[in-house]
C-alpha cells in the first residue's frame, strides 16, 4: 500500500494531547504502521511516553525537525537520538551523516529545497529540488528524501512531485497539506514511497474523540484502493523495513 505517517501535529506544533489520542486509535489498527510528531511543542516527557507507546505497538517512530533554524535542527537531532526514534525528518546537513551512522541511530530522511515559516513553505525551483533528490539519493547514509509540493505555489505539485520521483533512488515521503482523496491518488501515481497526514484528521477530535481513529481507518482503506490501481510504491535505495510493507 502507499504509506501513510500518522502525524500528531497541527499547525506543525505537536499536539499537548497526543498520546491521548494515539491511544484512542483502535480502529484498523493493525494497518497502521507509521506514526510521527515534530520537535515543535513537544514536551520532552510526553513524547518519550509517546515514543515508548508507539513502539511497544510495534510501530515505526518518526520525528519531524520543524524548527529550521541551525540551532532548532541541532536541538532536534539530539531530541531524536535522545528518544531513540527510528526516523528523522531535517534539514539537509552534511554533519548530521556522521550523527546518525552510529549503530541503532535513526534513519536520515532530509527534506528538499529551503523551507521557511509556520507552517513551512517551499522554496526552490523545479530544477533545483530534482537536482537535490539526485544527489541526496546517491549520498551514503541518505534513506529517503522528503517533499512538500503542496507547500508552494510556483508549481503544479503532481507535476513537481512525480520530476522528484522520476530521478530520486530512495523513497520519496509527501509532507504538509495533504487532506485529500485526489492529492492521495496523484502521491500514488507518481510513484512516491508514502505521505504525512495530521491536521486534517485531528480537527475536532475533542467534539468527537472517536472521529480520528475513524478518519485514519478510512485514509488506510484509501491507501489500500489507490495501492491496487498503481502498485506499490517504489523502495530502491534506503533502508526497507517489514513495517513499511
Amino acid at each position: 500500500m502507499v504509506n501513510f505517517v500518522l502525524m500528531l501535529t497541527e499547525g506543525d506544533v505537536t499536539i499537548p494531547d497526543a498520546v491521548k489520542v494515539y491511544r484512542s486509535l483502535t480502529q484498523d489498527g493493525e494497518s497502521l504502521q507509521h506514526v510521527a510528531f515534530k520537535d515543535v511543542g513537544a514536551d520532552q516527557s510526553m513524547v518519550k511516553d509517546l515514543t515508548d507507546a508507539i513502539r511497544a505497538d510495534g510501530r515505526t517512530v518518526w520525528l519531524e525537525l520543524a524548527d529550521m533554524s541551525d540551532r532548532g535542527q541541532t536541538e532536534g537531532l539530539q531530541l531524536a537520538l535522545t528518544l531513540g526514534v527510528d526516523r528523522v525528518v531535517a534539514a539537509w546537513r552534511e554533519d548530521f551523516l556522521s550523527a546518525l551512522r552510529e549503530p541503532g541511530s535513526p534513519e536520515y530522511w532530509p527534506f528538499l529545497g529551503t523551507l521557511s515559516g509556520r507552517p513551512l513553505t517551499l522554496k526552490g525551483t523545479a530544477e533545483e529540488l530534482s537536482a537535490a533528490a539526485a544527489e541526496l539519493s546517491g549520498t551514503d547514509g541518505v534513506s529517503g528524501v522528503v517533499l512538500m509540493p503542496y507547500r508552494q505555489q510556483a508549481y503544479d505539485p503532481a507535476d513537481l512531485l512525480h520530476r522528484v520521483t522520476s530521478v530520486a533512488t530512495v523513497p520519496v515521503l509527501v509532507a504538509g497539506a495533504v487532506s485529500t482523496a485526489a492529492q492521495i491518488e496523484a502521491i500514488a501515481r507518481a510513484g512516491a514511497w508514502g505521505f504525512t497526514m495530521g491536521s486534517a484528521l485531528l480537527a475536532g477530535r475533542r467534539d468527537d474523540p472517536a472521529g480520528v481513529a475513524r478518519r485514519v481507518g478510512e485514509k488506510l482503506a484509501l491507501c489500500r484502493e489507490v495501492a491496487a490501481r498503481y502498485g506499490e510504491p517504489a523502495l530502491q535505495g534506503g533502508t526497507v523495513h517489514a513495517t513499511d510493507l
